[in-house]
């Protein structure tokens, strides 16, 4: 049975990181794999702000079935075989809002909204028809002092040089972490003259569709989109304008 194992390359989170792909063949030690290469990314946010922000940045993986570094996450697998993959992990979270960037004087008058890094593990089971993972983690900076989780169904099919990887997932964040980066706080209604919002917890389904292509042995390329629906309790914020995100993403890489 071939695993699947996703790996990901840095994103805004409030669409999530967008993935590349690996396939391990083998249990146990092994030599790493390393690969170098870049990105470019487009996400549209929700906010009532500047919506699109543009990113191109380089792009580094290491993985020998014990430790990893994909980008921004790095962890080490307490199980990994062919079934079974349980991750202890740690995750740069670039989830934000600049004040400098809002539309009208009710946005710009707000508090910043903080990125922050997250730390907690994930579990994927690979079925005979593709894989389920879950994920959990929590906010280790404090800005948020928040916790999110993750449940998702992905699939493989490759075809020649081709491999197409879609998802179908579900986000929760708890009441901290959506009222950090889109409550309004008594503070904030007061500056800005409006009243304040107290979100509680929600859930965020989304939809990916990972497209990757080996150009040569050691060279490929990947482009990616996803799409987030935003719940009531996200929508009915004032900061927002919007009922869903979207994301793109392309890069090509070197595999050593």
């Amino acid at each position: 049975m071939t695993k699947i194992i996703m790996k990901r390359f840095p994103l805004k989170p409030y669409v999530l990181p967008l993935l590349s792909l690996s396939c391990l063949a083998s249990p146990g030690v092994r030599a790493a794999d390393i690969s170098l290469g870049v990105s470019g990314m487009a996400s549209v946010s929700a906010y009532k702000a500047k919506h699109t922000d543009y990113m191109a940045l380089p792009s580094f993986s290491y993985d020998n079935d014990i430790w990893y570094i994909d980008g921004a996450e790095a962890g080490y697998y307490v199980l990994n075989d062919d079934t079974n993959e349980l991750k202890l992990k740690t995750f740069y979270d670039d989830k934000s809002y600049d004040a400098d960037d809002g539309h009208g004087a009710m946005m710009r008058s707000l508090n910043d909204r903080h990125a922050t890094l997250m730390a907690g593990a994930s579990y994927q089971y690979t079925l005979p028809f593709g894989a389920v993972r879950t994920q959990v983690a929590a906010d280790v900076l404090n800005n948020s002092k928040g916790v999110t989780a993750n449940f998702a169904y992905l699939n493989m099919l490759t075809c020649g040089a081709f491999t197409v990887v879609p998802e179908l997932g579900v986000d929760w964040a708890n009441a901290q972490q959506n009222r950090y980066y889109y409550g309004i706080s008594s503070e904030e209604a007061r500056r800005a003259n409006i009243a304040t919002y107290r979100p509680g917890s929600a859930f965020t389904p989304y939809l990916s569709l990972t497209l990757d292509y080996q150009l040569t042995a050691h060279w490929e390329t990947y482009a990616s989109a996803r799409v987030d629906w935003l719940p009531s309790s996200v929508r009915n914020s004032p900061m927002i304008d919007r009922s869903e995100t979207y994301a793109y993403g392309v890069g090509v890489k070197y595999n050593f």
